[in-house]
């Protein structure tokens, strides 16, 4: 859990939240309107497959990155409200894991 805070000390590591969370809100601004399941909550989202994909590949930074981008679709969505932060919460929530993963099987 350490890794995922002494990470904020790395300048590679931040540039590589603030790249991950550009892409990902990019990705949720794009594909807003794409499915709507209950009108101005909830869609499916096609942008969720970046979350995986930078947790695994780049661990706490691609994780903070995806809440920070999440924030930054629902802002530019037109769709921030109290669930924006539970969303954030909710994909940040991830961020141990990957520390464990990052601790067990060192990929880097």
């Amino acid at each position: 859990m350490k890794a995922a805070f002494r990470m904020w000390k790395n300048t590679r590591m931040i540039i590589l939240v603030a790249v991950c969370a550009a892409i990902y809100g990019a990705a949720l601004v794009a594909f807003k309107t794409a499915i709507p399941v209950i009108p101005g909550i909830t869609e499916v989202r096609v942008a969720n497959i970046f979350p995986m994909v930078f947790g695994m590949i780049f661990g706490p930074a691609g994780a903070w990155g995806t809440a920070i981008g999440n924030l930054i679709g629902d802002t530019f969505g037109g769709t921030l409200g109290p669930g924006s932060m539970a969303g954030f919460i909710v994909t940040s929530a991830r961020i141990p894991a990957l520390c464990y993963v990052d601790d067990v099987f060192p990929f880097r």
